[in-house]
């Protein structure tokens, strides 16, 4: 009977260190996924607001000046 609750005991002992070591692998996991969806986000940000700074008005092109041509009579 000793032995049976000493296998149940240890049974549940190695469990909850699972579980610990597990979750803290996973939380370890998820702040590395948040860290990096806080990068894309600034990164689409600074995306929009490059599209959307205004232009201005476009540089005038130059102008030919050619002489007219002159009417023979």
């Amino acid at each position: 009977m000793s032995s049976d609750i000493i296998f149940i005991i240890g049974l549940s002992i190695g469990g909850l260190i699972g579980v610990v070591s597990i979750s803290i692998f996973a939380a370890k996991r998820i702040t590395d996924l948040d860290a990096e969806v806080r990068d894309l986000r600034v990164q689409r940000k600074l995306l929009k607001e490059e599209l959307q700074k205004p232009q201005g008005k476009p540089t005038p092109r130059k102008k030919r000046h050619r002489e007219q041509p002159t009417r023979r009579k």
